[in-house]
């Protein structure tokens, strides 16, 4: 019987010393790959992009920055853009590239995502633009509508203003502009093209100038003009020349449409989009382009850049004026 329980006995402390077996589960659990180490904002403003989004970047260099994965959309209007698009820190800055090529813009929409080494932001005023990054350019081959300001030490950038206040920041790649062009000299008041516009008796101008013809060196008045109703809004060039005491028009064609059946393909409705037109004269053309917004209330949600529209430098067809446009004539 002693023999009989000492066995018992060392068995049961053989038993007790076995290894016990942990199966914890939640470490069997495979996390997913991280990115590695990312730019976090405020991201720096600078002549090649905004932060880690670098204008010529691939689509696939752009998406390696994306700490949520691809959020690419694309921006569709016939005749005013097409351009794939990708967000960015939660939508505050928009990537507009070619389909599956590079990035052609980058634009920043809320103030506390990224700022100049200056401190310029979303939110900035005019008065602390032109001291951070110079007055605004001043081209008498070149204008804008009034809200867009591209300041002179930032060539590449477009600050969007909305009163005093800068509601839009975009970085655009744009084609290298020669650089022996030879001086045309100081650009007109734009006070000029206003009274010469009112007086031709123009109606819907969102904005106007006075535009260099570098053939001749003449000053052309130029104007945007807007017509809008419940289904479209339309934006149209008109130009004309003084002479012999009278305004002969050179152009009048329009180079946008949005309708609201196209504005709901961007998730839009028609009263929420803008258009903010640049002008740039050639020898046989005056090109047309700009940006395009949409807005959630008051808010900006998109500025992306749309497709130049080049107009050539014609003579238009005769159109029938109010009588308060006497005084102006075609061209011959």
């Amino acid at each position: 019987m002693k023999l009989l329980a000492l066995l018992v006995l060392l068995v049961a402390c053989s038993e007790s010393k076995k290894p016990e077996i942990k199966r914890d589960h939640d470490r069997q659990r495979l996390e997913p790959p991280t990115r590695g180490v990312r730019a976090l904002p405020p991201h720096a403003i600078r002549a090649d992009g905004v932060g880690p989004y670098k204008l010529g970047a691939t689509v696939t260099q752009l998406l390696d920055q994306l700490p949520s994965g691809p959020r690419i959309t694309q921006f569709s209007l016939p005749g005013v853009i097409q351009r794939d698009i990708l967000r960015a820190e939660d939508g505050a800055i928009l990537i507009g590239t070619e389909p599956q090529g590079k990035a052609m813009f980058v634009s920043v929409v809320r103030s506390e995502i990224a700022r100049t080494e200056s401190g310029v932001h979303v939110g900035s005023t005019r008065e602390q633009l032109e001291e951070a990054l110079g007055a605004p350019v001043k081209d008498p081959e070149r204008a804008q509508d009034p809200r867009i300001v591209i300041p002179s030490k930032l060539e590449h950038a477009r600050a969007l203003f909305a009163g005093d206040r800068i509601v839009g920041l975009v970085l655009a790649a744009e084609p290298e502009r020669p650089k022996d062009k030879p001086n045309s000299g100081e650009p007109r008041d734009p006070a000029e093209a206003e009274k010469a516009v009112a007086k031709i008796g123009l109606t819907g101008v969102v904005f106007s100038a006075m535009l260099r013809n570098p053939n001749d060196g003449r000053d052309d008045i130029v104007a945007i003009v807007k017509r809008e109703d419940a289904l479209s809004h339309t934006w149209a060039l008109v130009a004309y020349r003084a002479n012999d005491g009278k305004y002969v028009r050179t152009i009048e064609q329009d180079v946008y449409q949005l309708t609201a059946a196209n504005a709901r393909w961007i998730g839009a409705e028609l009263r929420d989009l803008e258009l903010y037109l640049e002008l740039t004269s050639r020898a046989d053309s005056i090109e047309v382009g700009g940006l395009l917004t949409t807005r959630v209330g008051e808010k900006i949600r998109d500025i992306v850049v749309i497709q130049p529209v080049s107009v050539a430098r014609k003579r238009a067809k005769p159109i029938p004026h109010d009588s308060n446009d006497a005084g102006t004539s075609d061209a011959q």
